[in-house]
């Protein structure tokens, strides 16, 4: 595994890590998807969705551009220019087995962009296009246009009016090369965007398909002066850009290894206009026309993208097993269910993401199916008579991604703003930084307006603490940015590892109890004297969720009634997929504009930070933060080493691990001293309970289990293949798990379940998978034949629940037990009824009837309703606590 800006480990980017989830928004539904065709379109993906074993590089090099080997077979593509443009080569890192994914596109040989203040001249500008010519896309079947609502520029950086549009009429500049097509009723021509179904919209920057908050265009990428460039491009599939189709497979056809192909197109942009005047020429210094004209488009370097199929490709009338667990395996299982449905007994193995709590519940509910979970089961969770079977399948960390482009202000020195816009490859972060971002201690993670924090720095970047550890970062002023961490809102104990890790840090848990950075035992008098946010002070820790406890909410003489609160500015997303997706794509997922034309009025969304002007921050496991383009930061360990989740730094964390009370099951060790170890570690368990299973199912999760320990652990990006981010099982790991194997093989089916055979749901699958990709900012499950792209909802969409604007928004409170659970043991204990159960019987009789209705829609449907009925138990449970 290979991570940027950890050089020192030998260490650097690679994204090519995929999964298949299904996202089910909870805050709302964007408009543009109660269309009617494109509710189809994502409707009939999200129950088809599948990701099948490796693509193949088809078309060799095309007329636009010529790429080097096109058939050697390799997945890194590069495309030479020509004309003006003969010495800029463009390479893209991943072309093949795509998902929905950030991919690095790099440059040479450029010329560096006029200026580092305004995007004048000299530019890239990059889409992504469907189009079944081999030579390439045609403008009218390209993504781009949506950012011009936004207007010329990227954030306070202006381009010329037309650059980022579709518009072909420029006043008394004229593309002699370009037919303009019928006007607008207001006179203005476009480029139509014509979708892969066959609609056609003639007018306009945006559409049914995509708008500013959808789009993955990259309307302006700037050359450095050395003539090298990089942006990190979002891939999209048919699911997040439907007007593209990328990754749809020819239905009923179930040997399809690739999906339909699209295209990334990279439009150079150098000193010359349309109509052959230098760019100084315009009125306002600045190239005025869109890539999409005539002359512009001819200079198009192109790339075909081989994404994995979506669709049915699992055997028809295979038996179907269900799996449910954490999202920290997420990633890997959705990889491993194409490979596993065309091997050995070709069984479909569903997968629900659910929490740790619901799994475990599961494991101990006489119907065990197999879960994956960190932490063992409760003694009072598994019955007496019941011994359940824990094996090691994926070992990976939880991590807080980055990205963030150098932003400096005009006070500036010169060499600091020569990097205006350049990504940074490194941050390290200590349990007192953690601490001071997940507790609304700085200022922009917070408001500037709330009293119990306008005393501290407005952000990391403004934090003595922080720029001394980085001091790249000093001289960098990042607005009302990074100041927080995306994190989600379900309880894991991905939530309780991490706050372990704070806790156990006396500088952190000082700063907690609410001494001063610069004062106390471990304060250092350099520091600002920050305190923590008096809502959080002596927080009992750890706890398995990130509360947002400050009830601060701005008012406004125009909507009185409807304050801005802390979780409009700050939301929750609803797993760390989402926060990973969203952070990649340089979405807070704020929601601070009022809007007063809606009805009713309300907040509405933010838009993307602006390329070259981005700072976020979120909370993933390594495998998707990778996915998503972030760096994982450098977390400080018990010896004071800051170390990445690199291959190297899991397994010297996993080897610092010592079984708990569960002898099979190792515990997480977030204070070791292990030289080199990363402190976030996490190793991922899949359990069951044989004794509970058919002898049918013993076998096939018998045989998951051998692929999870063979085949499964060869790092790769095709379907089956360990995706980036995972560190391979160490030796002794895997025999763990083949020995579980033979055991849940030997035993399944030798004490019958009470319930009667085949009581978790095995049967005959009616399609190729019962799997889907849907949305993705929400808790997700799987088919054995979905993988392929999270995506659905619209971006901007992924934030998690939050009360509405027009009052305060307490912080999760009360019932959340701060002790770690009592494993399991040989015999169990008896237990008392929580108070938060006994609460929750009045609405057994609706959660069993939307249980049955769920179930009579169809089996393959069911798990993944399961993460949005755990929230809301998780809110009752809350509820009759508090109570």
């Amino acid at each position: 595994m290979r991570i940027p800006g950890t050089e020192s480990t030998g260490t650097g980017p690679n994204t090519g890590t995929e999964s298949t989830r299904t996202r089910i928004s909870r805050t709302r539904i964007s408009a543009r998807f109660t269309r009617a065709h494109r509710a189809l379109t994502v409707a009939v993906l999200a129950l088809c969705c599948a990701l099948s074993a490796g693509a193949f590089v088809g078309a060799g090099a095309d007329a636009a551009g010529a790429a080097d080997n096109p058939a050697s077979g390799s997945s890194p593509v590069t495309v030479t220019g020509k004309g003006d443009f003969a010495k800029l080569k463009v390479k893209v890192e991943q072309t093949r087995h795509l998902v929905n994914q950030v991919v690095k596109v790099s440059w040479t040989g450029a010329t560096p962009t006029v200026s580092d203040t305004a995007y004048a001249a000299d530019y890239l500008q990059i889409m992504q296009c469907w189009g079944d010519d081999k030579a390439g896309p045609d403008p009218e079947q390209c993504q781009f246009g949506g950012s011009s609502a936004l207007g010329p520029g990227s954030g306070n950086q202006a381009a010329g009016a037309y650059t980022n549009t579709r518009q072909l009429s420029y006043g008394s500049l004229s593309d002699e090369n370009q037919t303009l097509p019928p006007p607008s009723p207001s006179g203005i021509s476009y480029v139509a965007f014509h979708s892969v179904g066959g609609q056609i919209t003639p007018t306009g920057n945006s559409n049914d398909f995509f708008d500013s908050n959808t789009t993955n265009e990259v309307p302006y990428a700037r050359t450095n002066p050395d003539g090298t460039g990089e942006v990190y491009f979002e891939a999209q599939t048919a699911l997040e850009a439907p007007g593209l189709g990328c990754g749809e497979a020819e239905a009923g056809d179930t040997a399809q290894t690739e999906g339909r192909q699209c295209w990334l197109v990279v439009v150079p942009r150098g000193e010359t206009e349309v109509n052959g005047t230098r760019y100084t020429a315009q009125s306002s210094g600045l190239l005025q026309s869109s890539p999409l004209s005539a002359t512009n488009w001819a200079q198009r370097l192109v790339v075909p993208l081989h994404f994995e199929p979506l669709g049915n490709f699992c055997p028809l009338g295979a038996d179907e097993r269900p799996t449910l667990g954490n999202e920290m395996v997420a990633e890997v299982v959705s990889r491993w269910q194409p490979a596993l449905c065309q091997t050995g007994g070709k069984t479909i193995f569903g997968y629900a993401q659910v929490t740790d709590t619901t799994a475990r519940g599961k494991l101990g509910s006489g119907t065990p199916g197999m879960v994956f979970l960190n932490e063992p089961a409760t003694a009072d969770q598994i019955p007496a008579d019941q011994t359940p079977v824990y094996a090691p399948v994926a070992l990976s960390g939880l991590t807080i991604g980055f990205l963030v482009e150098s932003q400096a202000p005009t006070s500036a020195p010169d060499e600091v703003k020569a990097r205006n816009g350049r990504r940074i490859t490194s941050l390290k972060l200590s349990q007192r930084l953690v601490a001071k971002l997940l507790t609304e201690s700085y200022q922009d993670g917070n408001s500037r307006f709330a009293p119990s924090t306008e005393k501290n720095p407005f952000n990391l970047g403004r934090d003595p603490e922080f720029t001394r550890l980085n001091p790249e970062y000093a001289h960098l002023d990042f607005g009302g940015k990074f100041g927080d961490i995306l994190v989600p809102e379900a309880l894991s104990d991905s939530a309780r590892l991490l706050w372990n890790w704070v806790d156990q840090d006396p500088a952190a848990r000082e700063f907690l109890d609410g001494t001063p950075d610069n004062k106390g035992k471990y304060g250092d008098a350099a520091n600002s004297g920050m305190t923590v946010n008096p809502h959080y002070k002596k927080l009992d820790l750890p706890v398995d969720h990130f509360p947002k406890s400050d009830p601060f909410c701005q008012e406004f003489e125009d909507h009185p009634d409807n304050p801005l609160c802390i979780q409009d500015k700050h939301p929750y997303t609803l797993d760390m997929h989402g926060a990973a997706r969203a952070a990649g794509r340089g979405d807070s997922l704020a929601r601070t504009s009022w809007d007063k034309t809606t009805t009713p009025p309300a907040y509405k969304k933010d838009p993307p930070q602006p390329a070259g002007q981005r700072a976020m921050l979120a909370l993933a496991d390594s495998a998707t933060a990778l996915r998503y383009g972030l760096i994982p930061a450098q977390l400080r360990n018990g010896t004071g080493q800051y170390v990445a989740p690199t291959t190297a730094g899991l397994l010297a964390g996993q080897a610092a691990m010592r079984p708990g009370p569960v002898k099979s099951v190792a515990e997480a060790a977030p204070a070791t001293k292990a030289k080199g170890a990363y402190p976030l570690t996490s190793l991922t368990y899949a359990a069951t309970v044989p004794s509970r299973l058919t002898a049918a199912e013993g076998k096939d999760y018998a045989e998951f289990l051998t692929y999870a320990a063979g085949d499964g652990q060869r790092p790769g990006v095709a379907a089956g293949e360990l995706p980036e981010g995972y560190a391979p099982l160490p030796k002794a790991l895997r025999a763990q798990t083949v020995q579980a194997a033979a055991t849940i093989a030997a035993q399944a089916g030798k004490t019958p379940p009470e319930d009667g055979p085949d009581s978790t749901g095995s049967g005959s699958a009616s399609g190729g998978g019962g799997g889907a990709a849907g949305g993705g900012e929400a808790a997700s499950g799987t088919g054995g034949a979905a993988a392929g792209t999270p995506g659905g909802a619209p971006a901007g969409d992924g934030a998690g629940s939050a009360a509405p604007s027009g009052s305060p928004k307490p912080a999760p409170s009360g019932g959340v037990s701060t002790a770690s659970p009592k494993p399991a043991a040989a015999e169990a204990s008896s237990s008392p009824t929580p108070p938060w159960a006994l609460g929750a019987v009045r609405y057994v009789v609706l959660i069993v009837l939307i249980t049955g209705i769920a179930a009579a829609i169809g089996g393959p449907l069911l798990p993944r309703l399961a993460p949005v009925v755990a929230a809301g138990w998780r809110s009752l449970r809350r509820e009759d606590d508090t109570t």
